[in-house]
């Protein structure tokens, strides 16, 4: 029996009722290296997650491809146990970042999420003596005082839908963390996502092979100039003009 989540002009259609009590979401976007996107593919495939639903919104990009013989969707949502994936196959048009991020932080609060975990990306032209860093709601710090990367350093921004996100968590006291392994601006970066799978496994106790990001760089890196090339017309009309070292 299919069930739907209304939040003004987002849609969340699932396939049947699901309970999400204590579940941590999953979440990565198109930002340097696609480092969010590859990781969240990589996590879905891996973790051999069932698509559950996805995400409907007014202006959604007018785009599918086909998956093993299935139609994609431009936002699916995937769950393996008490792990929740939203993968977004393209990003929001930019005048949807807004109820986008919101409806879905306010979504996984109203269905009692544990936790989100966010992935990013950091210029790799700023990498210091570590692979990744981090930033942290107060409440994920607070609970979550085993978790110890590195914070983000202060003179550096985030922007786009990762942004928001964390500004939202932090605004309802929620547990959520955004990793940000440095990685390749120019390309896609399979390498660094498997950095952040790596410290996804750490966090919450999983055991998902990274060796296949690392096996397959170069053809995963063409997979993803491939989508990335289908969508340049409308990302390119909805691109800031700021090109700074953001994540």
């Amino acid at each position: 029996m299919e069930s739907k989540n209304l939040y003004g002009d987002l849609e969340f259609v699932f396939n049947e009722p699901q309970n999400f009590e204590g579940c941590t979401l999953l979440n990565g976007w198109h930002g340097i290296g696609e480092c969010g996107f590859i990781s969240m593919s990589h996590l879905v495939d891996k973790l051999n997650a069932e698509r559950i639903g996805y995400i409907i919104t007014s202006n959604i990009p007018q785009f599918i491809t086909i998956k093993n013989n299935r139609i994609t969707f431009p936002f699916e949502i995937y769950r393996k146990d008490d792990i929740v994936i939203i993968l977004p196959i393209f990003e929001p048009i930019k005048s949807e970042h807004l109820i986008f991020t919101k409806s879905v932080v306010q979504w996984s609060i109203d269905n009692k999420f544990k936790q989100a975990i966010l992935v990013g990306g950091l210029d790799r032209r700023l990498k210091e003596d570590v692979e990744l860093k981090a930033i942290y709601t107060k409440a994920f710090r607070e609970k979550r005082t085993d978790v110890e990367i590195p914070f983000l350093e202060e003179g550096l921004y985030v922007t786009g839908p990762l942004a928001y996100m964390l500004m939202f968590y932090e605004l309802h006291d929620f547990e959520a963390l955004a990793l940000l392994p440095y990685a390749e601006r120019s390309r896609p970066d399979p390498v660094a996502a498997s950095i952040a799978v790596s410290e996804i496994n750490n966090i919450l106790n999983i055991d998902v092979n990274v060796q296949e990001l690392l096996d397959e760089a170069e053809k995963i890196e063409k997979e993803i100039e491939s989508l990335i090339q289908a969508s340049k017309t409308r990302r390119d009309s909805d691109k800031d003009a700021d090109e700074g070292m953001f994540v």
